[in-house]
């Protein structure tokens, strides 16, 4: 009876071990058709865009770090970022300046993002040319701060524009409309 067990559970390792190894070979042809027999051309406009797909990601995981300093930089000195309808943060907001962006960001962190989460995020490339490229995206986001637990729901469009002094994509334009906002706890702090 033990043997038979033995012989029986060999077996099945076996047959589990021979289905993984036909699986993965099968997986690894049909990948490597797929790539022989697909080709594609990649159009400036594509790779532009892809580019800066990778400077959106970039931006929103060291958004959801709050990480400050190196969010600021990631914007040209003279853009304009607007939030709407989130209380009184609502505004238009300068990199440089009075009322400026590391002000916004500091307070909406200290108040909103002393744990922050960002995820849900869909973007599609609206338009795409050789120096300037507009991103829409929708954005969860979910933290705890000083106004207790929130949930937020943002549709964001931001405009990068290609930098030849630093030789990198930044923020020319970024408008982020808060479509909901649920709190538990205090009321929000204000620049005012």
């Amino acid at each position: 009876m033990e043997s038979q067990r033995t012989a029986i559970g060999t077996t099945i390792a076996v047959i589990i071990i021979v289905a993984v190894i036909v699986g993965a070979v099968t997986v690894v042809s049909l990948t490597a058709l797929k790539h022989s027999t697909t080709s594609s051309t990649v159009t400036p406009t594509e790779t532009i865009a892809g580019l800066v797909s990778g400077s959106f990601t970039e931006h929103l995981l060291l958004f959801a770090s709050r990480n400050v300093s190196a969010i600021v930089p990631q914007y040209e000195t003279n853009a304009s970022v607007t939030w709407e309808q989130i209380l009184c943060l609502s505004g238009i907001y300068t990199v440089t300046g009075n009322g400026n962006l590391t002000q916004l960001l500091n307070i909406f962190f200290g108040a909103y993002g002393q744990a922050l989460v960002v995820g849900n995020v869909t973007r599609t490339v609206v338009t795409a040319t050789i120096g300037s490229v507009m991103i829409n995206s929708t954005l969860g986001l979910v933290g705890q701060g000083l106004v207790g637990n929130f949930t937020s729901t943002v549709s964001a469009q931001d405009t990068y524009r290609y930098s030849t002094t630093s030789g990198t994509w930044l923020i020319s334009q970024e408008t982020w409309h808060f479509l909901t906002l649920y709190t538990k706890g205090n009321v929000p702090f204000c620049i005012n």
